[in-house]
C-alpha cells in the first residue's frame, strides 16, 4: 500500500472536513455550508461511503487531498506532508539506556560532535572540546521520547519522560537556534484545526496528558513545555480562539502555574472598549446609596476573551482522569469553571471563614476580582455569593466595593468574563437558521423550471452504473486502470496533452495519485516544456514515483503504438474517464435534488435541475461520439 493509499485509509474525510465545516446528517451523506463560497443554505455534501465531497453551488469536489489543498492553500507536496503527519500522529520513540547509542549512530552518518551538541542531542564529556575527557554522550537516555514540532509540523526538539522514579521526570531539549521553550506549545500543530472548530483550547501540563487527551478525542489540547504559560504562547492561541481553558495539575505547583497563566492571558489578549452606563450621584429615595443609571456613559476596556479553569479531582492529573473516568473529563471540558468562581475557591482555601479575620481577608482578596467584572448583573450575583460565603451584609460589602472601584478607575481597565463561548455559538447558529428559513421562503416565489429532468441514472445506457451504491463505482479498479493507461501515454508522449486537455480536467480523475500526475504533466506541457527533458524525480514528488512506474509498465506491456494510435487511445481514455465522472456526478446531483425537495429548498432544487440537464446533454454527446465504439 502506497503512502497515499495509507493516508486515505486512515484519515476519514468526514472527520477532516468536519474540523472546518459544521456538518449535519442528510440521509447517507452529510451536508453543510460550503467553505469555498458564500451561501446561506447548505449545498456542500460529504459522502462517507466513498470518502468524497462535492459542492453543488460552486462545483468544487474531490477527496481528502483535494479538500485540504484548496482549504489550506497548499500544493500537493505540502498536503501530503500535512496528512502524513496526522497519520504518524505523535511519533513517540525510545532513547536506549546507553551513553552513546544516538551519538555513535549520527557520527557514523557524517554529523560532527559540534553539530550534535548544538542540536541538543548530545553533551560534551568532562573536559569539553579539546580537553582530557573528549568526546560526547547522549543527552537523552532510557526515556520515552516525544518529538516537539513547530506549527508547521517540523521537528525542532524533543522531550523525554523518565521511566520509574528516575529524575528529572521530564527532560527537554536545551535551547537551540530552532527550539525556544517559552514559545512552543506541544501538539499545537495537530490541535490547530480542532481549536478552531471547538472554539476552545485546553492547556495541560505534560506531554502524556496531551497525548492521552488527543487519543480520547479532546483534540483541542496542547501542553506547555516546562508548565509556565508565557505571553508568546497566548499570542499564538489568540489567533485561533477566544476561550482558554487551563487544565494544569491540581497541586500547589499546578495552582501557581494556573495563576501565572491567567495573568499572562489577561495581559496578552486584545482589549475592546465597551460603553458602560454611569450611575447618578443622587441615591434613590428610600434606599441606602442605591444608584440607578442615567443617559451618560463612560468607556471601559474589557479583555476580549474567556479564560476558565478545568476542575479535576484533587491529586489526579488529566491523563489519570481520562483513563479512569472519561465521562468526568468530558463533562469538565464542556463545563469549565468560570475564572471568578475559580478564584472564589483558590483564594479562600487557606482561610477560616468562621473567624472575623478570615472573613475580612476573603473580602480583601475577592472584592478586587469582583470589581473587574463590567457586567453589572454578574457583579451583583458574585456580590451575593460573597455575602453568603462570609455571612456579611451585602450593603456593607457594596460600600467596600465602591472604594475598590474608585481605585480601579485609575487604570481604566475592567475585565469581563462572559457566558461560555459555546452558548454564544449556539445563539448565533439559531439566528442564522431563522435567516436561512426566511431565504428559503423567499425562494419559493421564484417560478419553477417546468417538469422533472430525466433521471438518466435510472434507465437507458446508465441503468447498470446507477444501480451502484451512492457515489460508489463498483468498477473503480477498471477506472483506475484507464487512468494509469492515460498517464502512461502522457509520460511516453507529452504532446498528447493537447488532445485530451479539452476533454478532461484534474477533477475527472478518481485516483489521488493519477489526478496529481495529470495536473503536473498537463501543466508542464502548457508551460511549453517537456517532461522528457528532465528527470522525473525533479518533476514529481517521490510519493508518486510508484504510480509513474506502474503507468509506464502498463504502456510497455501492450502493443506498441504509432503516433496516430497513441492519439486515438489517449482521446478514448480521456472520453471514458469523462463519462465515468459524469455518471458519478449524475448520481450525486440526483441525491442532492431529492434532499432539496425533502427540505423545501426551492432555490437549490432549481439550480440542481439546470446542472442535471447540462450533465445529461454532455452524456448524450459522448454516447453519440464514434470514438467510444470498441
Amino acid at each position: 500500500m502506497s503512502i497515499i493509499e495509507t493516508i486515505k485509509a486512515k484519515i476519514d474525510v468526514v472527520e477532516e472536513i468536519g474540523l472546518v465545516v459544521a456538518l449535519q446528517k442528510s440521509g447517507k451523506a452529510l451536508k453543510g455550508l460550503c467553505p469555498f463560497h458564500n451561501e446561506r443554505t447548505p449545498s456542500f455534501y460529504v459522502f462517507a461511503e466513498t470518502q468524497t465531497w462535492r459542492c453543488f453551488g460552486c462545483n468544487e469536489g474531490g477527496d481528502v487531498f483535494s479538500f485540504v489543498q484548496k482549504q489550506q492553500g497548499l500544493d500537493f507536496r505540502e498536503t501530503l506532508h500535512y496528512l502524513a503527519e496526522k497519520v504518524v500522529t505523535f511519533s513517540l520513540g525510545y532513547a536506549p539506556d546507553q551513553w552513546d547509542t544516538l551519538a555513535h549512530y549520527l557520527l557514523g552518518r557524517g554529523y560532527t560532535e559540534r553539530e550534535l551538541v548544538q542540536g541538543g542531542l548530545a553533551r560534551d564529556r568532562e573536559g569539553g572540546p579539546g580537553g582530557t575527557g573528549g568526546g560526547v554522550y547522549d543527552y537523552f537516555r532510557h526515556r520515552l521520547i516525544f518529538p516537539i514540532r513547530d506549527t508547521r509540523g517540523r521537528v525542532i526538539g524533543f522531550g523525554g519522560r523518565a521511566f520509574g522514579d528516575n529524575q528529572p521526570k521530564y527532560l527537554n531539549s536545551p535551547q537551540t537556534l530552532l527550539f525556544e521553550k517559552n514559545s512552543i506549545l506541544y501538539a499545537l500543530d495537530m490541535a490547530r484545526d480542532a481549536i478552531k472548530h471547538e472554539k476552545q483550547v485546553v492547556i495541560v501540563e505534560g506531554y502524556v496528558d496531551a497525548v492521552i487527551a488527543h487519543q480520547h478525542g479532546t483534540k483541542q489540547t496542547v501542553a506547555c513545555i516546562g508548565s509556565a504559560i508565557t505571553e508568546k504562547h497566548i499570542q499564538q492561541l489568540k489567533k485561533l480562539t477566544r476561550q482558554v481553558t487551563l487544565a494544569l495539575d491540581p497541586d500547589a505547583a499546578g495552582e501557581s502555574a494556573t495563576e501565572h497563566g491567567i495573568q499572562e492571558a489577561l495581559k496578552t489578549f486584545d482589549r475592546i472598549v465597551v460603553p458602560i452606563p454611569l450611575a447618578t450621584s443622587n441615591p434613590v429615595a428610600g434606599s441606602r446609596k442605591r444608584y440607578e443609571p442615567r443617559g451618560m456613559i463612560r468607556l471601559e476596556e474589557q479583555v476580549d476573551a474567556e479564560i476558565n479553569v478545568l476542575q479535576l479531582p484533587a491529586g489526579e492529573d488529566p491523563d489519570e482522569v481520562i483513563r479512569e473516568n472519561a465521562a468526568l473529563w468530558d463533562y469538565a471540558v464542556a463545563h469549565p469553571v468560570p475564572l471568578v468562581d475559580y478564584y472564589f475557591r483558590v483564594k479562600t482555601t487557606d482561610l477560616n471563614l468562621k473567624e472575623p479575620a478570615g472573613k475580612t481577608e476573603a473580602a480583601r482578596r475577592l472584592l478586587p476580582i469582583i470589581g473587574m467584572i463590567s457586567d453589572r448583573v454578574k457583579r451583583d450575583a458574585y456580590m451575593r455569593k460573597l455575602s453568603a460565603m462570609i455571612s456579611i451584609d451585602e450593603r456593607t460589602l457594596f460600600d467596600e466595593l465602591q472604594r475598590v472601584l474608585r481605585e480601579q478607575k485609575t487604570t481604566s481597565v475592567i475585565a469581563q468574563f462572559s457566558a461560555p463561548l459555546g452558548q454564544q455559538h449556539v445563539s448565533r447558529k439559531n439566528g442564522g437558521g431563522s435567516h436561512t428559513s426566511a431565504q428559503g421562503q423567499a425562494a419559493t416565489e421564484f417560478p419553477g423550471e417546468g417538469g422533472e429532468p430525466p433521471d438518466v441514472g435510472a434507465r437507458g445506457a446508465l441503468e447498470e452504473e446507477s444501480r451502484t451504491a451512492l457515489g460508489l463505482d463498483k468498477r473503480k479498479s477498471d477506472t483506475l486502470q484507464w487512468e494509469d493507461y492515460l498517464i502512461g501515454l502522457l509520460l511516453h508522449n507529452p504532446g498528447l496533452s493537447q488532445h485530451v486537455c479539452g476533454i478532461i480536467t484534474d477533477g475527472d480523475f478518481a485516483g489521488t495519485d493519477t489526478r496529481e500526475l495529470y495536473h503536473i504533466l498537463n501543466s508542464d506541457f502548457q508551460r511549453g516544456s517537456s517532461s522528457l527533458h528532465e528527470p522525473l524525480e525533479q518533476l514529481v514528488p517521490s510519493a508518486l514515483l510508484t504510480t509513474v512506474k506502474r503507468a509506464w509498465e502498463r504502456i510497455e506491456s501492450g502493443t506498441p503504438l504509432d503516433g496516430t494510435g497513441q492519439e486515438k487511445y489517449a482521446v478514448q481514455c480521456a472520453t471514458r474517464l469523462k463519462r465515468t465522472r459524469l455518471v458519478q456526478s449524475n448520481i450525486e446531483h440526483q441525491y442532492a435534488l431529492r434532499d432539496a425537495k425533502d427540505t423545501g429548498d426551492v432555490a437549490l432544487e432549481q439550480q440542481l435541475r439546470r446542472k442535471l440537464l447540462a450533465i445529461h446533454q454532455q452524456l448524450r454527446t459522448i454516447d453519440s461520439a464514434t470514438h467510444l465504439q470498441g
